[in-house]
């Protein structure tokens, strides 16, 4: 199944805006996610933080094989540069983390505000 994405917006319409890659569209012969701007927002940070993380997990690959042919000062110098690239990686990990418990509440308001949910007492449908 293939899913063509969408954005809400304001009055509930499609936008003609690329999202995630995909053309966004209003044809009704594809199943659609449809996305509210808050959604779109977070998706898209989450993205960058992939973009950042990639060149560093690269780094550490290559590190891994040069620390094993090396040995003396050299190694302690690669080793060093390791740990300070393991610790970028476990800061975006936890962005990460973060990002994606947003992006969770983001969903569960949509679907309250569509009515598929009830919100809890007091719910005004704002972040």
């Amino acid at each position: 199944m293939s899913f063509e994405l969408i954005s809400i917006g304001t009055y509930g319409s499609c936008q003609p805006d690329p999202v995630g890659g995909f053309e966004a569209s209003c044809s009704t012969c594809a199943p659609k996610l449809a996305l509210s701007y808050e959604e779109e927002a977070i998706l898209s940070r989450m993205r960058a933080l992939k973009r950042e993380v990639r060149p560093i997990v690269e780094r550490l690959k290559s590190l891994d094989s040069q620390i094993f042919a090396t040995d003396g000062y050299s190694e302690k110098i690669l080793k060093a540069e390791r740990n300070e690239l393991i610790r970028q990686v476990d800061d975006l990990r936890e962005s990460w983390r973060q990002w994606a418990a947003r992006l969770e509440d983001a969903n569960e308001r949509k679907w309250i505000l569509l009515g598929h949910r009830e919100g809890p007492a007091g719910f005004t449908g704002s972040a």
